[in-house]
């Protein structure tokens, strides 16, 4: 390519490409985890490029745009690899009319055996991509709406102003897929068709088997119409299906607001297990600055609460609760040092430099220095957490 030799350069490039499509394996992607192979690839096919860019003999072109178009067939299949990237882009800028015809008619083929409704609505935007560049945008969208996935038409009916149309596409379509549902609400929003997107998530949140996840987008739409006393009733329903933090203050918020929050609270809180749900009202808790309540929910010896969650709670208490605060700490670092190994003595030596601390602002000195001597004593034959105890200075 560097000294002209326009067709042998294509030739060489073509002939890796074809190689390596034949010979492609999928556990190429995993080994090949810093991209090293697929990089060469796009290197051949940008040297293919600048050959096409003054190679005009079709016999010549033909084989090296139809190992183009393979190599994007393929990163489709693929599931989008970028194998070869940019093969596509490619084929649709060098490919003169003559040989656009062959491959429309070869992406028709792979589109009618797509796998999946992704790799279906990358052909399909292949083709109209070619359409839009050369100044088709008409024949773009008929060829969307007759041969697009119900996402590709749906969004372009709105887009054609045919919100009737569209909605019924989403209707039969989107149930089963939640995050296209609200996708398809907020586009609705954004075209201007607020009340339509109100609508069409009111009927999704009815019927649909997934409804709890439209209270949010729903109560939100109500709150911004005035309505709160609806979006309240929504993330009630939805705390009651999936309880959350956000969502928890999103009621204390409205409840507020609606002066409701005092009586709607403690129903909110005791439909919670304090055992499996004990996490979220720590969250709670900490939010609300009730460290009493926090230390209460922590002290119960079934809750599933995070090695972090009890760091928080420990941290919250260290002002005015410093022996609790202390006990947490201590808890940890001896549950740390059973499990073994420098890492968790080295965790474990993080939390007695708090103890020791408390012990210190509590004036038991004394109770310190008993304590990790016999700590000491009591682990003596574990070498590494003598060291971290050493380099730590306890």
């Amino acid at each position: 390519l560097e000294v002209g030799n326009l067709t042998d350069a294509g030739a060489l490039y073509h002939l890796i490409l074809e190689e390596t499509l034949t010979r492609f394996e999928s556990w190429w992607l995993e080994w090949d985890e810093d991209g090293d192979v697929l990089g060469v690839l796009s290197g051949c096919a940008e040297g293919l490029d600048a050959c096409l860019e003054q190679i005009d003999d079709p016999e010549t072109r033909l084989p090296w745009l139809e190992v183009l178009l393979q190599a994007e067939l393929q990163d489709t299949r693929l599931g989008g690899t970028d194998f070869a990237w940019p093969a596509g882009d490619l084929v649709r800028r060098q490919a003169t009319d003559e040989e656009w015809t062959w491959i429309e008619a070869r992406v028709r083929q792979e589109m009618q055996r797509a796998s999946s409704t992704w790799a279906r609505e990358i052909l399909v935007r292949f083709l109209t991509a070619r359409l839009d560049a050369t100044g088709q945008e008409a024949e773009a969208n008929a060829f969307i709406l007759e041969n697009g996935t119900p996402r590709q038409r749906a969004f372009l009916l709105l887009d054609l102003g045919r919100v009737e149309e569209a909605v019924e596409v989403a209707r039969q379509h989107f149930a089963s897929l939640p995050g296209l549902v609200i996708d398809f609400a907020n586009a609705l929003v954004d075209a201007g068709q607020g009340a339509a997107a109100a609508a069409y998530m009111v009927e999704q949140a009815r019927h649909g088997r997934y409804n709890v996840h439209y209270h949010p987008w729903l109560a939100r739409r109500f709150e911004e119409d005035g309505d709160q006393a609806a979006a309240l009733e929504l993330w009630h329903r939805r705390f009651e299906a999936s309880p959350g933090f956000e969502t928890y203050q999103e009621l204390r918020r409205l409840g507020g607001e609606l002066g409701s929050w005092e009586s709607l609270r403690p129903t909110l809180l005791e439909a919670l297990d304090p055992v499996r749900q004990a996490s979220l009202l720590l969250r709670i808790a900490l939010d609300e600055g009730d460290v009493v309540w926090a230390l209460e929910i922590a002290s119960h010896p079934e809750a599933l609460l995070t090695p972090e969650a009890l760091i928080r709670v420990a941290q919250a208490a260290e002002t005015d609760y410093p022996r609790a605060a202390l006990e947490i700490y201590r808890s940890r670092a001896e549950r740390a040092i059973a499990a073994r190994g420098r890492s968790n003595y080295q965790v474990a030596t993080e939390d007695l430099l708090r103890v020791r601390v408390l012990y210190s602002r509590l004036g038991e000195e004394a109770a310190w220095n008993t304590y990790v001597a016999h700590l000491r004593e009591d682990h003596r034959r574990l070498r590494a957490l003598r060291e971290e105890l050493d380099i730590a200075g306890l």
